[in-house]
């Protein structure tokens, strides 16, 4: 079988976004405010609920949750960024 390439006689400089690529920026964008949101109230309930000392694991577990929550709402901003 003969297959022949052709390429266009003009160059593409810069594609598109597509429509997957924008979905995925505000998936990963929705994930990181949800997981910064829960994370930081969370602390904030541990707090209150266990009268102002809650263990430290408690705290270092919510507190990682809403920083993994911050670095996928930066992710998706170099992403989005980086695209236009």
């Amino acid at each position: 079988m003969l297959m022949i390439v052709t390429e266009p006689e003009e160059p593409v400089l810069r594609a598109g976004k597509t429509e997957q690529q924008r979905d995925d920026v505000a998936s990963v964008r929705a994930w990181g405010t949800g997981a910064l949101l829960a994370g930081g109230m969370l602390s904030v309930a541990a707090f209150v609920f266990s009268g102002g000392e809650p263990s430290w694991q408690v705290l270092v577990f919510f507190m990682t949750v809403a920083l993994i929550g911050l670095g996928l709402r930066l992710e998706s901003a170099i992403r989005e960024r980086s695209r236009s």
